[in-house]
């Protein structure tokens, strides 16, 4: 990055090291919306890369799981959804540091950012009581959900491991959070696809064995545990990296990363204000997605792969938006306060013009190639249910081409008002269309529990939330806000 951005090498580290490590200083303020996606591509391109990774992972998780057992990666979908449910208020939270710090940086307080970022810890280490309760109420949680008996065992296992690392993910999204608001993302890249390469391997041997890969006598195969506990090691593993990375020496001096240790109630709270909708927000995306995974998984394994399989390639596509996302929030609270409202909007429309582009690309491909990206499914020898499974999912990648744009306009423009602050209107937001989607989906499901209509209901949802945030933009009160 210190290339691009003409960024000075005085951390006090080695060249090499500082090129990893270093802000981008003193860039020239754009001035025209091409200037601006060129800004926000070098925030966001290893932002992408690194949300790729997790989405390359996540996919290979769940097809390696089809191949061991087409059963325990339905059971990994339900499984997952609920451990998201869990874990997204303290993680959408600590995802708000960068947000916070961006806004710091605007501001000339540099020197208050390693401060900021230990209140995010400390609210990530309150979560611990919450984890363990739901690691040893699994199998209540997901008898209570009517899911059927034959899954629950594999849902609840896959659960209670992931819990292991849910503050490790936690801590990793709040440490992130200072690379990305410095914007320094080159840093989150190279994490990533070091913790993704690692979770991939360890997935091969701890699902498969050392027996069912090379034929060797030693580790058994541990099939869905073997996936968890692959992605636990990948959490923890991250956390390590940036721990890491934030112990240099040469962040003190600007940055004051020791000399912030410490509970700063009052900044603690004003974090906390801002940071908790955002958190609340993904709580009420993820358990509305999570009844509706839940009702399709009422209607058995079929459904439920068949859904998963097209979830897994609107993930690939979806995924890495989430960077393009993130430098939005960082850029529009950083230009808010350091250059006005106009190079704010600037930033939010570069941000959305980069997102359509990467996501019409996938719509074309889920119309053109659906079949032929389904048929990754059909390496090998897939059981019946499998084969029935790719035949349903083709029709349900339809609805994904549907959306696929939609989204990545909601996705950006609720970054741009999270990046300002307006992070109660999107919480607000949100929990409105979230409730009153899964509302009409249950009270005028036609074929009670349909699986065509519930897709309906995805899209509807999405298109809502879409119409809601760009009136919301549009209507220019974000302008006037501020975090710090």
């Amino acid at each position: 990055m210190s290339e691009i951005s003409g960024g000075r090498h005085d951390l006090g580290q080695p060249a090499d090291l500082a090129q990893l490590t270093g802000a981008a200083d003193e860039l020239p303020v754009p001035t025209n919306l091409a200037q601006a996606a060129v800004e926000v591509l070098r925030v966001a391109v290893p932002l992408m890369i690194s949300a790729g990774m997790m989405s390359i992972v996540l996919f290979a998780d769940r097809t390696l799981l089809m191949f061991y057992d087409g059963a325990s990666m339905s059971a990994s979908m339900a499984g997952g959804n609920l451990f998201w449910v869990v874990v997204c208020v303290p993680i959408g939270a600590a995802a708000m540091t960068g947000a916070v710090i961006g806004q710091l940086i605007g501001n000339g307080e540099s020197e208050k950012v390693g401060r900021l970022l230990w209140q995010s810890i400390w609210l990530s280490l309150m979560t611990v009581p919450f984890f363990v309760v739901a690691f040893l109420g699994a199998d209540s949680l997901f008898r209570l959900t009517g899911q059927p008996e034959e899954l629950i065992a594999a849902e609840a296992t896959y659960m209670r491991w992931l819990m292991l690392g849910g503050l490790g993910l936690v801590i990793e999204s709040a440490l992130s959070g200072f690379f990305s608001g410095t914007e320094r993302t080159s840093v989150i890249m190279w994490v990533s696809v070091a913790s993704g390469l690692l979770n991939v391997v360890l997935d091969v041997v701890l699902i498969f064995g050392w027996s069912g890969i090379f034929g060797w006598a030693g580790l058994p195969a541990m099939g869905i545990a073997g996936a968890a506990i692959g992605s636990v090691i990948a959490f923890w593993f991250k956390v390590v990296c940036y721990s890491w990375l934030l112990s240099r020496p040469g962040l003190e001096s600007r940055y004051r990363m020791r000399g912030g240790f410490g509970l700063d109630m009052p900044m603690l709270r004003n974090f906390l204000y801002y940071s908790l909708p955002s958190g609340l927000m993904y709580l009420t995306e993820a358990g509305a997605f999570t009844i509706i995974i839940l009702r399709i998984g009422q209607l058995g394994d079929v459904p439920l792969r068949a859904t998963t399989m097209a979830i897994n390639f609107n993930m690939v596509a979806f995924i890495p938006l989430v960077g393009i996302a993130i430098a939005a929030s960082v850029l529009v609270g950083r230009h808010l306060l350091q250059n006005g409202p106009a190079f704010a909007v600037r930033t939010s429309l570069a941000s959305l013009l980069i997102a359509l582009v990467y996501s019409g690309v996938w719509a074309i491909a889920y119309l053109v190639a659906g079949d032929w990206m389904l048929s990754l499914y059909g390496l090998g020898t897939p059981d019946e249910d499998s084969r029935q499974a790719i035949l349903l999912a083709g029709g349900l990648l339809g609805f994904v081409a549907s959306y696929v744009l939609v989204d990545a306009v909601q996705l950006i423009f609720s970054a741009a008002l999270k990046g300002a602050g307006d992070t109660w209107f999107v919480l607000a937001a949100g929990a409105a269309t979230s409730t009153l989607s899964i509302a009409a989906g249950i009270a005028f499901d036609p074929g009670r529990s349909s699986l065509t209509w519930w897709w309906w209901v995805i899209t509807i949802w999405i298109w809502a939330l879409a119409i809601t945030m760009t009136t919301r933009f549009l209507g220019g009160r974000w302008k006037s806000m501020r975090m710090v």
